[in-house]
């Protein structure tokens, strides 16, 4: 990876110094109350964020914005929703966000349908997010899932 893996290096040292600072509202870059949780990360992909970070039930969309530090042949997201953490969340049909050249990326991700399928006043909205990098290597794969909290 070479040059790219030293600009992967100084994108996860700005990531841990943005999570070192202060946390909850005052920090508008750290995500919160949405939470980024990587599964794997062998690809040349990180999630830089979602916006808005805590959906109302009328929200119609969702943008991703992530990172690729190499070429990605395939990056497809998977949104679900559930009543809370630990619920079941059966996997929506997929959105394509990729392939994408190295660079910055965002990604529109339809969710008001979704929002609809949810009973009670409360739940979270998820995105299954799956990278790929150069498909000749089978191990430069990413599985990111990124949680947001609905508001009444």
């Amino acid at each position: 990876m070479g040059k790219t893996a030293s600009g992967l290096a100084g994108t996860v040292l700005l990531a841990a110094g943005l999570a070192s600072g202060p946390s909850g509202a005052e920090s508008t870059l750290d995500g919160w109350p949405s939470k980024t949780d990587y599964l794997s990360n062998d690809a040349p992909f990180v999630v830089f964020g979602v916006t808005p970070t805590q959906l109302v039930r009328q929200a119609q969309h969702l943008r991703l914005s992530f990172i690729a530090t190499e070429r990605l042949s395939q990056v497809q997201v998977f949104p679900f929703v559930r009543t809370g953490p630990g619920a079941p969340a059966p996997l929506n049909r997929p959105v394509s966000c990729g392939p994408r050249d190295a660079g910055s990326w965002d990604c529109t991700i339809p969710v008001g349908h979704l929002l609809n399928e949810l009973d009670g006043p409360r739940g979270e909205l998820g995105l299954r997010i799956e990278a790929h990098g150069d498909p000749r290597r089978l191990a430069e794969h990413s599985t990111v899932v990124v949680t947001l909290p609905l508001s009444d």
